[in-house]
């Protein structure tokens, strides 16, 4: 058996309605459904006296909201970008894990979606816009709006550009630090099983462990940080610019 074909975006599984079907793709769906039904099962039927499994999720939820809170520093932000952080953690550190299972580069299936360029883009380009989304609901338009456009002098309208750009920018460096990480240790273990498939590739696998689970933590982390970030500036701008209109009254 020849070394498999290595490849940025996933390999067509077959087609549908007009749509290639990719083995990335439909691997992140089977995992998607996966954990939805997993948790759905367990808070289904909460019990007051949880079970292990119970008790377990909730640790984990429990522990990603103090992260988070952590890092935001402020309950109501925590509760607006908890269900989108603590969903993008869980689905990448699975879909990281993927990387890890045995048949790695030798079934056509077995591949980490976020490997894929076309899936970590993706979720980049959600993560911006629902952040964008958000803070617009949080701050309203008008405030929120004078970030990208402000015409009261030319600094601060270049300064808008600039920050348009700094959300494209964002939405790249996202993307390509979970996708280079991922498809770089994925490519590692496939041609270290494939040269000397025994015992050589343990310390790799141990290493992509680590690594997986700290591209989760990035990835989710940073969609925290820049709605925190969005958020307090567009609040500072406003504060100082009602100052200014106290300031001027009197």
């Amino acid at each position: 058996m020849g070394m498999p074909d290595i490849t940025i975006s996933g390999e067509k599984l077959f087609g549908l309605f007009g749509f290639d079907i990719t083995n990335t793709f439909l691997l992140s769906l089977i995992i998607e459904i996966l954990i939805f039904a997993v948790f759905y099962f367990v808070f289904k039927n909460r019990k007051f006296i949880p079970s292990r499994l119970q008790n377990f999720a909730e640790w984990i939820l429990e522990s990603i909201f103090n992260f988070i809170d952590s890092i935001t520093r402020d309950r109501k932000k925590t509760k607006e970008i908890f269900p989108i952080a603590a969903t993008l953690f869980i689905l990448i550190l699975f879909c990281n894990y993927v990387e890890l299972l045995p048949g790695l580069g030798v079934f056509h299936f077995l591949r980490a979606p976020t490997s894929d360029l076309n899936l970590t883009l993706g979720l980049a380009l959600f993560s911006i816009i629902f952040i964008n989304i958000l803070s617009l609901k949080r701050l309203g338009f008008f405030t929120y709006s004078k970030r990208f456009l402000n015409f009261k002098n030319p600094i601060l309208f270049f300064v808008g550009i600039l920050e348009g750009i700094s959300e494209i920018t964002k939405c790249f460096s996202l993307a390509f630090r979970l996708f280079g990480n991922i498809f770089a240790g994925e490519v590692l273990l496939i041609i270290s099983s494939f040269l000397i498939a025994y015992f050589v590739p343990l310390p790799f696998l141990a290493l992509e462990i680590i690594v997986g689970f700290i591209q989760a933590l990035i990835f989710s982390s940073l969609v925290v940080i820049f709605y925190t970030s969005a958020t307090e500036h567009s609040q500072q701008q406003k504060v100082a610019n009602s100052r200014s209109q106290d300031l001027g009254e009197k």
